[in-house]
């Protein structure tokens, strides 16, 4: 059914289609969608004997919901979800499922594959537009629309429950209360706002924990670049003047801040002040410089988000401009795969995935396509920002072409992800044929070994699909049957670990890569052939070393076939060479960044179990208290002393032990 549904896009857009693999496909070239068009096609084509492959289940079902608001969910035979909607009158919008009068182009597919209609009501369309949204998110069924998470990009995050506040780069946002901006699809982007947020306000860099040891000032102090909050050189109220400065710049709201800046300057230089009215003097400078980088594209400096939608059949991307004060920002832009939704679908899931976690609202919102149920969204947005919100379409006007240029932008970015995936596709169909595999390697996993002469050793899997890395299947092992610093039985542990889950559920990777040579891989054939799967496929990536020894720096890596004598060498610039290294480095930094962690967390134990007095009953009661060895070592004394077994005079000479061990890790 679903390579029906696939191979009726042909007309729509032209592919490139990895074989054995109808799902996993991905456009090259694209003219501009028709969004009447689409809908209507599937019309055309589908509407012969619609009504006859209808379940008369179904048919059951939806004459007996009832005609109020609420979710609906299409499953399949073992109750998963394949389409969620919503609805003001779930009976009637059901049945216009069953009776062929949604003319989407999905709409006959998913009747065909349904075999059950869940629904829940809810008190308004509002409430099931939100429901509806926070379903598909959690259980991502297939015919609903999904956006690329934003969960790999960098945020910037400000924990305001801190007394001492700092700005931090991370790539998952959390319900935790802090505020976050982003995301920023550019990590240079986001690493160079930060050095430009450290640089013209003295906050705080350093870890909750160093600012509890701290005695004096460091070096950024005696710098400028830190105001020193360790040992109590700003107040609380200075510090948190510097923290609302910063998080209105970041919001855009360069006029507040620039006023507010000099009218400190004017009250510092009042006072006599002239030190700090000097201070403020060049941080209006250097903020003023960098706002002088940016165009002003609307003279009334309003705000104002612009989104503009671009699709190739089921393949497009929604591009979102920012607008502050007039201000335009760099573009943000969602890629959505294999969703058979309208555009209304898409303006609406683009709407909702991003406003749920805006710090900002503005009150007028630009559109390319109307969304879906566009005035319960209205009145979602003017009730999360409390203030009026309107969402508009233009057609003509100034507002048109700054829509117009959101459409380029996302046009142009979906352009540029496809070239660059039918890059990824092509490296991967020649490195098919030069192994001689049966199908292209759709999923690769690599393995890499990590200890220190023997000591803590673990290792570390990544996983590349589709060319790309998939970093939530990256797995981390212990290695347990090996002593010392043996890589090739180390390599035969974990191959046999994981081949031996893969034939519990049948599900294996297309292509093996070790990071090693023939060793590693004569290894890794053991563990294999002990399991019965010599028809997997496997090589390895070696380095040539006594070639670099000799002084040959260009010599590349070495691709090692198990049944051949020889090593395959390609060129320094072949696309498989590259992305074979990008996923050895992957593996190998991977397995570094688990076996410094492993250290740190023995080493926590080891020092905790030596300090007289703790043992290893006390030591155990700190793990359960506190959760883990790097909690332990973050806590201040107050908080031990709360562990039962451990008193103040205790808790302050732990303390002191394990910044003394810490230090002495750093200098070695």
């Amino acid at each position: 059914m679903a390579n029906k549904f696939f191979m009726a896009l042909a007309g729509h857009c032209s592919r490139r289609i990895i074989p054995g693999r109808f799902n996993r496909s991905h456009a090259v070239s694209c003219q501009t969608a028709q969004p009447e068009e689409f809908p209507q096609q599937g019309r055309q084509i589908h509407s012969i004997h619609y009504t006859d492959r209808v379940n008369k289940e179904l048919r059951a079902i939806a004459d007996a919901l009832p005609g109020k608001p609420g979710v609906y969910l299409f499953k399949d035979g073992q109750g998963t979800p394949l389409y969620i909607g919503k609805a003001d009158n779930l009976h009637a919008r059901v049945r216009q499922y069953l009776q062929g009068g949604d003319g989407r182009f999905m709409i006959p597919f998913l009747v065909e594959e349904a075999q059950d209609i869940e629904v829940i009501l809810t008190a308004s369309t509002k409430e099931a537009l939100l429901l509806e949204r926070s379903l598909i998110k959690r259980r991502l069924p297939r015919y609903n629309v999904q956006l690329r998470d934003d969960t790999n990009w960098l945020h910037l995050r400000l924990n305001t429950r801190s007394p001492w506040p700092r700005y931090t780069l991370v790539r998952r946002t959390k319900k935790d209360k802090a505020v976050y901006f982003g995301p920023f699809h550019s990590a240079a982007k986001a690493r160079s706002t930060l050095a430009f947020l450290q640089r013209v306000f003295p906050l705080r860099t350093c870890t909750d924990a160093v600012l509890k040891s701290r005695t004096r000032p460091c070096l950024l102090f005696q710098m400028g670049r830190c105001c020193a909050p360790c040992v109590d050189h700003v107040t609380p109220s200075r510090y948190a003047q510097l923290v609302e400065q910063s998080t209105l710049l970041l919001k855009g709201r360069h006029t507040e801040v620039m006023h507010t800046l000099r009218e400190n300057m004017h009250s510092a230089s009042e006072r006599e002040e002239y030190e700090e009215a000097a201070r403020i003097r060049d941080l209006i400078s250097d903020i003023s410089t960098t706002l002088e980088q940016q165009r002003v594209i609307d003279p009334k400096r309003a705000d104002r988000d612009v989104w503009a939608a671009y699709r190739c059949g089921l393949d497009g991307a929604v591009a979102l401009v920012t607008y502050r004060e007039g201000v335009m920002s760099e573009p943000v832009v969602r890629h959505i795969k294999q969703a058979a939704g309208n555009d209304g679908e898409w303006m609406a899931a683009a709407l909702i995935a991003h406003y749920e976690q805006a710090l900002f609202i503005p009150p007028e919102v630009l559109v390319s396509h109307i969304p879906d149920a566009i005035e319960d969204l209205t009145e979602w947005l003017s009730e999360r920002a409390t203030h009026k919100v309107r969402i508009l379409a233009p057609l003509r006007g100034k507002r048109h072409r700054w829509v117009g240029l959101a459409a380029e932008n996302a046009r142009l970015r979906f352009n540029q992800n496809s070239e660059e995936q039918e890059k990824r596709t092509s490296a991967l169909e020649e490195l098919g044929k030069l192994l001689h595999l049966e199908m292209t390697p759709y999923r690769i996993e690599c393995f890499d070994n990590s200890n220190l002469q023997g000591t803590h050793p673990v290792a570390a899997m990544a996983v590349f699909i589709e060319g790309r890395p998939k970093r939530s299947e990256y797995r981390r092992y212990r290695i347990k049957t090996v002593i010392g610093a043996d890589d090739t039985a180390s390599m035969k542990e974990i191959i046999t670990r994981r081949m031996r889950r893969a034939v519990e559920s049948g599900a294996y990777p297309d292509l093996i890569v070790v990071d090693g040579g023939k060793g590693q891989v004569s290894a890794a054939q053991e563990a294999l052939h002990a399991l019965g799967l010599e028809g997997q496929a496997l090589i390895g990536l070696s380095k040539p070393r006594s070639e670099r020894r000799k002084g040959d720096r260009l010599t590349p890596d070495k691709i090692v076939l198990p049944h051949a004598d020889a090593p395959l060498i390609l060129s320094p610039h072949s696309p498989v060479l590259r992305m074979l290294q990008y996923l050895r480095d992957e593996t190998h930094n991977h397995a570094i960044r688990y076996h410094r962690k492993v250290r740190r967390k023995d080493t926590v134990l080891s020092v905790l179990e030596a300090i007289p007095g703790v043992g290893p009953s006390r030591c155990k009661a700190l793990l359960r208290t506190l959760g883990s060895a790097t909690a332990v070592a973050n806590s201040d004394a107050k908080t031990l002393s709360q562990v039962p077994g451990i008193g103040p005079v205790l808790a302050r000479q732990i303390i002191e032990t394990l910044q003394l061990a810490h230090r002495n890790q750093e200098d070695s």
